[in-house]
């Protein structure tokens, strides 16, 4: 049904909440003298770090990520991909299906995290949020990830855990598989399939 099956990153792939968490209230305690309560935080979430940092009222921004990325090395030590990916990835590979990543990271946020460098190397495609004007929700990220892979639309699975990753397969004509393991809001994300494990995508690509 599927030929090309494209992922995102943190709650899909690698579970990365503790450390993208730990890292922006690190910041954010430095720049407010208190941590910021959950509804504060969601503000942030799904776009690139930069406007993530200025909804949370920072104004230097160059300076506010080099203390990010301090905490966020720090962070990512204690990262690990999420049971039964990195089997899920080597069956995809051996079914010859060529994989993709779209996700809202930069390049560097990308090379820093030694969990997701140690498998990112069996992906055809690698879009992050330098290689796209626009971000997720907008369709831009997915279309570039799909005009490397050489796929079509209805050929294509992305498999994420977020609302915008949601937005952003159903504004590329995309079919969404949401990463149930990985999500904090499962019951408020319309997907076409709903996925409890890893493992459950292979029953999709048969």
């Amino acid at each position: 049904m599927f030929k090309y099956v494209v992922f995102d990153v943190d709650g899909t792939m690698v579970d990365t909440e503790e450390a993208v968490m730990y890292a922006y209230q690190s910041v954010i305690f430095q720049k407010h003298g208190r941590y910021f309560t959950e509804e504060e935080l969601l503000k942030g979430y799904g776009v690139p770090t930069p406007k993530s940092l200025e909804r949370y009222g920072f104004t230097d921004i160059e300076s506010a990520m080099e203390d990010y990325y301090k905490y966020l090395v720090e962070g990512f030590k204690r990262c690990k991909a999420f049971d039964g990916i990195n089997e899920l990835i080597d069956t995809l590979k051996s079914m010859n299906l060529p994989l993709a990543v779209v996700t809202s990271r930069c390049g560097y946020e990308i090379k820093i995290d030694s969990c997701l460098q140690s498998f990112i190397d069996k992906f055809d495609a690698v879009i992050c949020s330098d290689d796209t004007e626009k971000h997720k929700p907008d369709a831009q990220p997915l279309l570039k990830a799909m005009e490397r892979l050489g796929a079509s639309p209805e050929e294509t699975i992305y498999i994420g855990d977020t609302l915008f990753d949601s937005q952003c397969a159903g504004n590329a004509g995309v079919k969404f598989a949401l990463a149930i393991w990985g999500s904090n809001n499962a019951d408020n994300i319309d997907a076409e399939y709903y996925l409890k494990t890893p493992s459950q995508l292979l029953d999709l690509l048969k």
